[in-house]
């Protein structure tokens, strides 16, 4: 349509879902955050609270319940959802409560125009919990999901190209017509050369699913990197055999020089390698700041020596599961596979490398446990560290078919009480030295290891105007612009 201003959002993979209790990859989470609003918005920095959007105000402390605390907070009148239906504080409710993993933080009620929240554990940032993606509030109508924000789902919007248009009822009509989401698939290298390309060329005007080395080989683009919110992980199975046993773990971890890793894809490989889980934004985030070091050092001698302990048992052969595409945090999970199954071959261990083709086949594999080793990674839903954490280590976070909506990625199966009591004390007390004593054990019982972090990237066409970077890597393109 001539004049239509259409934002083209280049991306490697299709939009699996839009609905947000079950989008799980990077790219259906930046189509939920163009349909959908959560109660609050993401703060832009660590440590600052966040603030409302769907409410008036802040979360207001009520009189506890059987000594559990409760917050409400009244619904603003003037949100209206895409077919026009009013926001009523019953609506929230009702879309939180089907909502899994936050009806694990609380139960939630609505009287008159207030939300009651009843919290079921301690958290002393509950107000971020309702940033997270499956805090979007939906409403059902005619068989569709209906949101708030300011782009709805096109009549004939598919996975593989997902076109989204304005939505008339939103309060500050954006100046973008529509945004369509345009796959360019990987090559048989699993390389983003198609991607690359359309960028070049003024095909796309945006995308934020490519490494930082990648669109540095762009020449007509803007270039925007922010500091890393995301961690590449070499996940081992804990109910496999032989990995359940902590020492056959850090000999495995102290086998991978994870700078080498990282010098495969950046020239400042230091600055990406990692030395602990919490990506850069946000090991930096309470007052003292800093990573705190795994104590994982690259050391063979080491390795070895741990697997020739009489009571050792050495797997003989392991499975090591690929991520379905390359990642921000892993710009080509092949590459990086072989150096793992090349580095413990040395360690009279065999890999055989087991790549996905998709999402669906990814997430099967993943809620079965049917793998030994994974290659994947985090890319963190809130600025608190603690939800990073739990994201990856808490025994409710462990992928199983019947749990199809868990937000997290604990793909390690670590399922250890000791653990979930210090991320429950992390939650109410978000100390330092807290966190520092849980980091180190967790490089002593090493579940993962920790390999490279990822940036928050993004390359825009010469066409586009006021685009802002958010720190987490998913922007709104509500406030957007094309240049005609």
């Amino acid at each position: 349509m001539a004049g239509t201003k259409t934002l083209r959002v280049g991306v490697l993979t299709p939009v699996a879902t839009l609905d947000p209790r079950e989008a799980q990859d990077f790219v259906s989470a930046l189509a939920v955050l163009q349909v959908y609003e959560t109660p609050f918005a993401q703060p832009r920095a660590a440590g600052v609270s966040p603030e409302p959007v769907l409410f008036r105000e802040r979360l207001r402390p009520e009189k506890p319940s059987n000594g559990a605390p409760v917050f409400s907070a009244e619904v603003r009148t003037d949100i209206l959802f895409s077919d026009g239906t009013p926001l009523t504080a019953q609506h929230v409710a009702d879309s939180l409560a089907k909502a899994s993993t936050f009806l694990e933080q609380a139960d939630v009620v609505a009287h008159e125009d207030r939300v009651y929240f009843r919290l079921k554990r301690p958290n002393a940032r509950f107000d971020l919990v309702l940033t997270r993606r499956f805090c979007n509030i939906t409403h059902e109508a005619g068989g569709r999901l209906l949101g708030t924000g300011p782009f709805l789902p096109a009549p004939d919007a598919t996975p593989e190209r997902m076109r989204l248009v304005r939505n008339p009822h939103y309060r500050n009509p954006p100046a973008l017509d529509e945004v369509v989401f345009v796959v360019y698939p990987p090559d048989e290298d699993r390389r983003p050369e198609a991607l690359l390309a359309a960028l070049d060329s003024g095909e796309v005007d945006f995308s934020n699913v490519l490494s930082r080395d990648d669109i540095l080989r762009l020449k007509n683009v803007r270039r925007w990197t922010e500091p890393g919110s995301s961690t590449a992980l070499l996940y081992m199975n804990t109910e496999r055999p032989g990995l359940g046993d902590p020492r056959v773990r850090r000999a495995i971890a102290l086998s991978i020089d994870r700078r080498e890793i990282a010098r495969m894809f950046y020239a400042t490989a230091a600055a990406f390698t990692a030395t602990g889980l919490l990506p850069p934004i946000l090991s930096q985030a309470g007052p003292q700041g800093g990573q705190i070091h795994d104590g994982l050092i690259f050391d063979r001698k080491k390795a070895r020596d741990l697997l020739l302990q009489p009571d050792v048992q050495k797997p003989e052969r392991l499975q090591l599961l690929l991520i379905f595409g390359p990642r921000p945090y892993l710009p080509n999970p092949q590459r990086v596979g072989a150096y793992v199954a090349e580095r413990l071959g040395e360690l009279g261990i065999e890999v055989e490398i087991v790549p996905t083709a998709t999402v669906q086949e990814y997430q099967s594999r993943t809620q079965h446990g049917d793998y030994d080793l994974a290659l994947a990674g985090w890319i963190a839903d809130t600025l608190d560290p603690v939800d990073f954490l739990e994201a990856t280590l808490g025994s409710e976070s462990i992928p199983v078919p019947h749990r199809k909506t868990v937000v997290g990625a604990n793909l390690s199966r670590w399922h250890d009480p000791e653990t979930d009591r210090a991320l429950a004390r992390l939650r109410q007390e978000p100390r330092d030295d807290l966190r520092a004593a849980f980091l180190r054990r967790m490089g002593e019982e090493a579940p993962l290891l920790p390999l490279m972090y990822g940036a928050a990237i993004f390359a825009q066409g010469p066409r586009v105007k006021n685009l802002f970077p958010s720190p987490l890597g998913k922007p709104s393109f509500a406030g957007l612009d094309l240049e005609q």
